[in-house]
């Protein structure tokens, strides 16, 4: 069989951003102790008249506790790990050598490569011209908050909060931002204002304008931000030339849906 070797310039840096996922999904793949908060449910807010509840369990992602145990797995399954990042691919008849920018040179059949949006290795024969996602949140301590604890809110598109600001209306009207909001307690939330996709992307200032002012007429009133983010997601892009030497993962690949992230 082959044996194989993950080259990663940081492989236990963390990652940054809240991730939520559909429950059944994880379970499937053995994933549940990496759920730290799970809700029965989900709801969309299409307008302030028309709501959709999603009958199907949500969960956040403990980010550090799913690393570990991928990291763990590999480990059991004698993966090998090099820290390094790779400057260069040379492929060859029969192999493929890649230069690391420390000096080493790796050999390998195949490539994978799994390096997101920076596309570092995949070949593509079309310019790179993606829409963008671009999202503000905040994991915070507040007063209070208005949402059912047993219910993510996974999409909330209700405007009348801009209500008293034209301006604002009138720039959500042509590219709106929805809520997605995870309650953890009476007094402790995640909370992100989200541009679903737009190009050029919709400016992170602009966002949280938008936030505040939505906040400020659900009557949320922040304590204290235990944890913020600042979220941007390229979307869409061209497929990989095909045939090539080196398969993509992910973002490489053309792996996330056009219009909501998703990969």
């Amino acid at each position: 069989g082959l044996s194989v070797c993950s080259i990663d310039p940081s492989p236990k840096l963390i990652w940054p951003n809240n991730y939520g996922v559909w429950v059944d999904e994880f379970e499937a793949m053995d994933l549940l102790d990496c759920l730290d908060t799970t809700w029965s449910g989900a709801v969309v807010h299409i307008d302030d008249n028309t709501k959709k509840d999603l009958d199907r369990p949500y969960g956040r992602v403990n980010r550090k506790l799913l690393k570990s145990k991928m990291l763990q797995k590999c480990i059991t399954n004698g993966v090998k790990f090099h820290q390094a990042k790779v400057i260069k691919v040379i492929h060859e008849e029969s192999k493929s050598l890649l230069i690391c920018n420390d000096g080493v040179t790796i050999q390998a059949a195949v490539v994978l490569d799994a390096t997101g949006f920076s596309r570092c290795l995949v070949q593509y024969d079309k310019p790179y011209n993606p829409g963008y996602q671009v999202a503000y949140g905040i994991l915070a301590e507040v007063e209070e908050h208005p949402f059912d604890l047993d219910k993510m809110v996974f999409m909330d598109w209700r405007d009348s909060h801009l209500n008293n600001n034209s301006e604002l209306k009138e720039a959500n009207s042509k590219i709106p931002t929805f809520l997605y909001a995870m309650p953890f307690s009476s007094n402790r939330i995640f909370l992100e204002e989200t541009s679903l996709v737009a190009r050029p992307g919709v400016p992170m200032k602009d966002i949280q304008e938008r936030m505040v002012a939505r906040l400020k007429h659900l009557g949320i009133k922040v304590k204290s931000i235990e944890e913020d983010e600042h979220c941007v997601i390229p979307m869409g892009g061209p497929l990989p030339v095909l045939p090539q030497r080196v398969v993509g993962i992910g973002g490489p690949a053309g792996m996330v849906h056009p219009s909501t992230g998703f990969g």
